[in-house]
């Protein structure tokens, strides 16, 4: 009986899933301003609880960044920048870093475009 309920959750969770296929999928593309100028050398990460797709890029020079092959969804949104030592990530983006940032981006197949003006 245990293993039938445990079949039954697989295959409910299988059948859930997305599908990754060329149809599908959208690029993704933005900026990265700290506090209204480009921010180069930043990794952005679009990840979401409950798609199979994570995203990730690194911006440019001009702040710009491109996440190619995203299903739409709702994503929380990481960015940060390692310190001058390389050794740990920049202050100024702890609070955008990781699973507990604040920022959200939901990605359809009309809006692939985010422009995120940081704080410190």
């Amino acid at each position: 009986m245990r293993f039938l309920m445990m079949l039954s959750l697989i295959v409910a969770l299988v059948g859930c899933s997305q599908a990754i296929t060329p149809e599908n999928v959208v690029e993704v593309s933005g900026s990265i301003l700290m506090e209204g100028k480009p921010c180069r050398d930043a990794e952005v990460t679009f990840q979401a609880e409950h798609l199979p797709t994570v995203g990730r890029a690194v911006t440019n020079g001009n702040g710009k960044f491109v996440v190619d092959e995203l299903l739409p969804g709702e994503y929380t949104v990481s960015i940060f920048r390692m310190s001058q030592d390389g050794m740990s990530i920049d202050p100024m983006f702890e609070k955008y870093a990781g699973t507990d940032s604040q920022l959200v981006a939901i990605v359809t197949p009309e809006k692939t475009t985010f422009d995120f003006d940081l704080t410190k």
